[in-house]
């Protein structure tokens, strides 16, 4: 984050300049014409460029600047790219490697007025779901990194012929939480998921309140591991009085919770077993 104070000093001396110039009016304001996607899939090796532009009307055109790492760890592992350009400014990777799969961020912003515009890219490698890659080697469950909806969770193993993970036994469970803490630590998704120690599993008592199900066969369940005074079905204050209706799974030591279906996580799919 040492490069922080050099960019706001860069920033200072564009903007000024542009204020002595008389370029900015009172009505001008800046297009996007050029907006990046918001999630872009590569192969570690190769060339990436993304472009992010825009247009000043009766204004300066804006500058155009990129940061890595977006999130809560910021501070600590993010940073700011350079250089800081007008108009339009490229993110190039000759050769891209695993620490650069991550989140990136446009920001596009006025000199002459508040105006800004931030777009976050997600950098991300093919989840090769069950594949020996990564460093991972033959898993019994394959952890996916995006934040997804529980139900979309469910769909996303399905449309891969598998199915949403669930442990049925003790020693099921820790082999959960060893393939899900490996993936962690090797996969180039994973890092930026720091801050989230949950991941779906497919159990649910959406149909029977306290009575939870196993998704696939809709049996109740045999086996739980549910964490102290969990499930809960805690409802926020009324804030939400379904409650919590579908299982997460703690990727630090393994054990349950019930959880909102609003919220986002990644998840686990149960590989093929030979």
């Amino acid at each position: 984050m040492a490069r922080l104070p050099f960019l706001i000093l860069i920033l200072g001396v564009i903007c000024s300049s542009a204020y002595n110039l008389n370029y900015c009016k009172k009505d001008g304001k800046f297009e996007v014409i050029i907006r990046p996607p918001s999630r872009v899939e590569v192969n570690v090796g190769d060339r990436v460029s993304l472009v992010c532009a825009a247009h000043g009307h009766n204004t300066l055109d804006p500058l155009v600047y990129w940061v890595k790492g977006v999130g809560p760890e910021f501070e600590e592992k993010g940073s700011h790219l350079g250089p800081v350009s007008i108009g339009k400014s490229v993110l190039f990777f000759d050769k891209i490697k695993e620490e650069d799969i991550d989140t990136y961020k446009c920001v596009i912003e006025s000199c002459c007025s508040s105006q800004s515009d931030e777009i976050d890219v997600d950098v991300i490698v093919p989840d090769a779901t069950c594949e020996d890659k990564y460093g991972l080697g033959n898993v019994a469950y394959a952890a996916v990194w995006k934040f997804v909806l529980f139900s979309e969770a469910v769909q996303y193993c399905a449309d891969l012929g598998l199915e949403l993970a669930l442990p049925r036994s003790e020693e099921e469970n820790n082999k959960l939480l060893e393939d899900v803490q490996n993936s962690f630590d090797h996969h180039p998704n994973a890092d930026k998921y720091s801050q989230e120690n949950w991941l779906w599993i497919a159990a649910s008592d959406e149909e029977h309140e306290g009575t939870f199900l196993d998704l696939k066969t809709g049996e109740e369940l045999k086996y739980e591991n549910f964490a102290k005074k969990q499930p809960d079905n805690w409802t926020d204050g009324d804030k939400y009085p379904e409650g919590q209706d579908y299982v997460g799974f703690n990727r630090v030591g393994g054990t349950w919770d019930d959880s909102f279906g609003h919220y986002k996580r990644p998840f686990a799919c149960l590989c093929p077993q030979e």
